[in-house]
């Protein structure tokens, strides 16, 4: 019996499906790796496909922490246990939604495999807070540019320090009650935004100003830590020594 090579083609592709199709029976609860762009894949990982998750506009619950497990999710409906992303969004002006975009991977086995950068990625969070102290850091920041850069204000952090926002600057502040924080600030209207603070652990908020009816309003979102550590260690204060210091404790 002789086979054309469009038929041997779609002979291949057949089995090719079928064999994906097989994969697609990865079970809700199995781990999922998750890497990013200039980690290296464990050995033996094949290809899966690709995944995306993003804000489609309807989106209430879209942080960092579902927007990971919905990629997960996806993820192991193709049959993958590695998430290789390639391109993730943090909140902006256009969304309130982090967006991801991903390669997906399966390997046998990925139990205890932890990527080299990653390792000196936690090296710098412990850096900032030992894992087994007794309290929490937020760090808050607002990177220079941007729309409002002459309007500044206060962000109050829980109901202990305040930190005066202006264009370019940052503080660490040390929270000793875990469970809900709230963070403030106000203008010619008032924002929130609430953190579960837990001891050991390192929280980003990030800071900007948006327009306002008569005046600009104080903008904050939080931040996921691989976005969060390397903005904040890029904002320098410098100018006016009274935009400068530590957040005031009251």
């Amino acid at each position: 019996m002789q086979f054309s090579l469009k038929g041997l083609f779609t002979l291949l592709c057949v089995f090719s499906f079928c064999t994906n199709a097989f994969a697609q029976a990865l079970n809700d609860t199995a781990e999922v790796l998750i890497l990013k762009t200039g980690e290296i894949l464990p050995e033996g990982a094949k290809e899966m496909g690709d995944i995306k998750v993003l804000d489609g506009g309807f989106k209430i619950k879209c942080g960092y922490d579902r927007t990971i497990e919905q990629a997960k999710e996806k993820a192991r409906k193709k049959g993958a246990n590695i998430i290789l992303i390639t391109e993730l969004k943090a909140p902006d002006s256009k969304s309130t939604c982090y967006r991801l975009r991903a390669d997906v991977y399966y390997a046998e086995n990925i139990a205890g495999y932890t990527p080299i950068s990653s390792s000196a990625f936690d090296s710098s969070l412990t850096a900032i807070v030992a894992p087994d102290a007794n309290y929490a850091v937020v760090c808050v920041y607002r990177p220079k540019g941007g729309t409002g850069v002459l309007v500044h204000y206060n962000l109050n952090v829980g109901d202990s320090a305040d930190c005066r926002m202006w264009n370019g600057s940052k503080y660490s502040v040390k929270i000793l009650k875990p469970g809900p924080l709230t963070i403030w600030a106000q203008t010619e209207t008032k924002e929130e935004l609430t953190l579960d603070v837990q001891p050991g652990k390192v929280y980003f908020v990030k800071c900007s100003v948006k327009m306002g009816a008569f005046w600009g309003r104080p903008k904050f979102v939080e931040v996921d830590a691989h976005f969060g550590l390397p903005e904040f260690n890029a904002v320098e204060m410098k100018g006016d020594p009274e935009k400068q210091g530590d957040p005031v404790y009251k």
